[in-house]
C-alpha cells in the first residue's frame, strides 16, 4: 500500500471511530488494529493526535462544505434546499448502528480537551455552515417560503445548533426516527 493510500485510511478510521465514539475513545493502537499496520507507522503520518485531527478537521470541513455550497448554488426552491441540507445530518445518523453523529458534533463535545487552534478550526466549521444556513434561510423570506420571526443569523444558529445536538440526543433517544421528527419540526418552525 503506497503512503498516500495508507495515510487516506488512517483519516477514514480515525474519522468513523471519532464519529461513534469521541476523541477520547479513540486511540492510535485502535486505528492501527482497523488499518491492519503497526502503531508506529500512524505515528508517522501523524507525529501528534493534534496533527491527525487538524488533518480530519480541514478534509472533513472541506468536502462537506463543497455539498452544501452546492445545494446553496442549486436551481432548488428554499424548502427543498433546506430539507437537502438537513439530509446530509440525518444521512450520517442513519448509517450503520445509528450512532454516528457529524464530526464536529463530536469534537465540539470534547473541546475541554482539545488544543486551542483545533477548537478554532471546529468553529470556523460552525461559522460557515451558519452562514450558508443564513444564505437559504434568507433566500425563503424573500421569496415568501420562510415566515419565521427573529433575526435570520439567529434562526440560522439556531437550526444548526438542533441538528448538532439532535445527532447526539438521537444516539439516546431510539436513533433516526426521532431525529426526522426534530428535522421536521425545525422545517416547520421557519416556514412559520
Amino acid at each position: 500500500m503506497s503512503p498516500v493510500d495508507t495515510k487516506t485510511q488512517i483519516l477514514d478510521v480515525a474519522q468513523d471511530l471519532i464519529q461513534r465514539l469521541g476523541v477520547n475513545g479513540m486511540s492510535y493502537q485502535d486505528i492501527s488494529d482497523r488499518v491492519g499496520i503497526r502503531k508506529a507507522s500512524v505515528h508517522s503520518h501523524f507525529p501528534k493526535k493534534d496533527d491527525l485531527l487538524l488533518a480530519l478537521v480541514e478534509r472533513y470541513s472541506d468536502r462537506f462544505l463543497r455539498i452544501v455550497d452546492s445545494i446553496v448554488a442549486s436551481d432548488d426552491g428554499p424548502e427543498v434546499k433546506l430539507r437537502r441540507y438537513c439530509g446530509l445530518f440525518e444521512a450520517t445518523l442513519s448509517s450503520g448502528n445509528q450512532d454516528k453523529t457529524c464530526l464536529s458534533t463530536m469534537l465540539g463535545a470534547e473541546t475541554l480537551t482539545l488544543s486551542a487552534s483545533l477548537v478554532e478550526d471546529v468553529w470556523g466549521f460552525c461559522e460557515a455552515n451558519e452562514q450558508r444556513l443564513a444564505t437559504m434561510l434568507e433566500q425563503g423570506r424573500q421569496e415568501g417560503s420562510f415566515h419565521f420571526s427573529g433575526e435570520v443569523q439567529a434562526m440560522a444558529a439556531l437550526m444548526f445548533e438542533t441538528l448538532q445536538g439532535g445527532m447526539l440526543l438521537a444516539r439516546v433517544r431510539g436513533g433516526a426516527t426521532g431525529f426526522h421528527q426534530t428535522i421536521g419540526q425545525l422545517l416547520q418552525l421557519v416556514k412559520g
